[in-house]
């Protein structure tokens, strides 16, 4: 974390009184809570420093480790004249000069440390959801249902994988559609992970002498359901199209009206983009964060766009967090099409107006957004909808577009694939409608940050937290603009 010191001398601007004190508070809550062997979060605003346990001699390395994460000498006299954090604040806020000089910042620094102090919240948001558990305990069992689904389609195809001998050269299942022809790539990279083909010379497929699992995937399908009911919802969203996905390849039957066409199957799809625990884990740790930036700006209003919002499942949890904290809002709810409003202005309906409004608005962050829109937002925010556009760079720069200074852009996205999303969504045309340098649409931490800063971000940060032997999926992006 760096500050910038600028001279009043030299005629400069100087930031008034409170950006002195959002900067810092974060820092001395992360330097008490080291010294003095306690949760940062029991370091309150007004909580005495002699009820945390500080000492005079403990007040020097508080100092001394604040100073070096900021780059600036403070008074040593700071803790003899302050009893809390809340003195500190007022003190560092109000004019106070360090060495003769005012302090000047940006918002990325506060972010990037608040993200960071708060990574210890991402094992606890995952045990809550229920998949802190899910790679060594779910995935398996899931992964077996789709390559069952998969060698049944091929089989129903023609392409009878238990028949074919080792070192057979396979090919592409006759009577499959061209517009599936990334699909169908994507479907032997499965097969390859599950051991039962390899790639030879670039993209030769050939089949290996591991067997064919025998059992069908209706009784997968079933055991799953059983075996892990908090995953229900979703296995029963894939039992929709898994067993028809010959039938969709051939063109047979039309995927769109497989998921759409009935109540009971988008309800399905509301319940994924809601409810589902790996969706819950990261709207959780999304709106912890969101409530830990924005608590430390006082009584501002703050602005916050939600781009491709859909059925809300991210809007619910950033809303009951902004009233339950007590945070001045205006949230724009917006997406691409205007069929999710009525349900949206029904479900919050009933916001206190003395907390905050959503207002709804129509955008297609792939276009040049309108001016209304421009240099406005505190922060944008998107969950699992940048990935469906045609270039992750020309989106994240129309979303830059919308942020003032100092805001930032929070994304949800998957970092690595889970294969059932491509026997549900890769069935659609909008999976693959990428045109950047993406292989899949669904893209790591290192192409997100390349995307983000070709974008005009400085700077982007995400979770290293290990659970369950793996780093969140979906995964939290934030995208600085200073």
């Amino acid at each position: 974390m760096t500050l910038s010191v600028i001279s009043p001398s030299h005629g400069k601007d100087v930031e008034q009184s409170n950006t002195i004190a959002i900067e810092l508070l974060p820092t001395f809550r992360s330097a008490i809570s080291s010294e003095a062997g306690i949760n940062s979060g029991d370091v309150g605003l007004n909580t005495p420093f002699a009820d945390l346990g500080i000492d005079p001699f403990m007040t020097f390395s508080i100092l001394e480790i604040v100073q070096q994460r900021i780059g600036v000498e403070l008074p040593a006299s700071l803790f003899r004249d302050c009893n809390n954090l809340s003195e500190i604040q007022k003190t560092l806020g109000h004019g106070a000069d360090v060495n003769g000089h005012s302090l000047r910042s940006s918002n990325r620094p506060l972010v990037e440390e608040i993200y960071r102090e708060s990574e210890h919240l991402v094992g606890r948001f995952a045990a809550e959801a229920g998949v802190d558990d899910f790679w060594t305990k779910v995935y398996p069992s899931q992964k077996q249902l789709v390559l069952a689904y998969i060698v049944e389609a091929f089989a129903q195809l023609g392409c009878f994988l238990d028949n074919e001998a080792p070192g057979t050269v396979l090919s592409t299942p006759s009577g499959i559609l061209a517009k599936h022809g990334r699909l169908v790539n994507t479907l032997f990279d499965i097969l390859a992970d599950g051991g039962l083909v390899e790639r030879r010379n670039g993209n030769q497929v050939v089949r290996t002498s591991q067997p064919v699992d025998s059992t069908p995937s209706v009784v997968l399908f079933e055991r799953l359901i059983q075996s892990r009911p908090l995953h229900a919802k979703t296995h029963r969203l894939l039992n929709i199209t898994g067993p028809r996905l010959s039938e969709c390849l051939t063109g047979a039957a039309d995927p769109i009206k497989l998921l759409f066409g009935r109540s009971t199957s988008r309800d399905l799809l509301e319940e994924f983009y809601t409810n589902a625990p790996m969706s819950v884990a990261a709207s959780k740790h999304l709106s912890a964060l969101f409530r830990r930036i924005f608590s430390i700006k006082g009584d501002e209003c703050i602005e916050i766009l939600e781009i491709g919002a859909g059925f809300g499942g991210t809007t619910k949890f950033v809303l009951d967090m902004l009233v339950d904290a007590g945070i001045p809002f205006k949230y724009t709810f917006t997406d691409v099409s205007p069929s999710f409003f009525k349900e949206a202005k029904n479900r919050y309906a009933n916001i206190p107006a003395a907390a905050g409004c959503v207002v709804y608005d129509v955008l297609d962050i792939e276009k040049t957004p309108p001016e209304k829109f421009l240099g406005r937002f505190h922060a944008v925010l998107s969950t699992n909808c940048i990935h469906a556009t045609k270039d992750l760079t020309v989106s994240s720069t129309n979303a830059r577009k919308l942020l003032r200074d100092g805001g930032f852009f929070a994304l949800t996205e998957f970092r690595t694939r889970l294969y059932w999303l491509d026997l549900v969504f890769g069935l659609l045309d909008g999976w693959w409608l990428f045109k950047d340098d993406r292989k899949h649409c669904i893209a790591d931490e290192s192409f997100w940050k390349t995307s983000l800063e070709a974008s005009g971000f400085s700077h982007v940060v995400w979770s290293e937290a290990i659970v369950d032997g793996q780093k969140p999926n979906p995964q939290v992006y934030f995208a600085c603009t200073e």
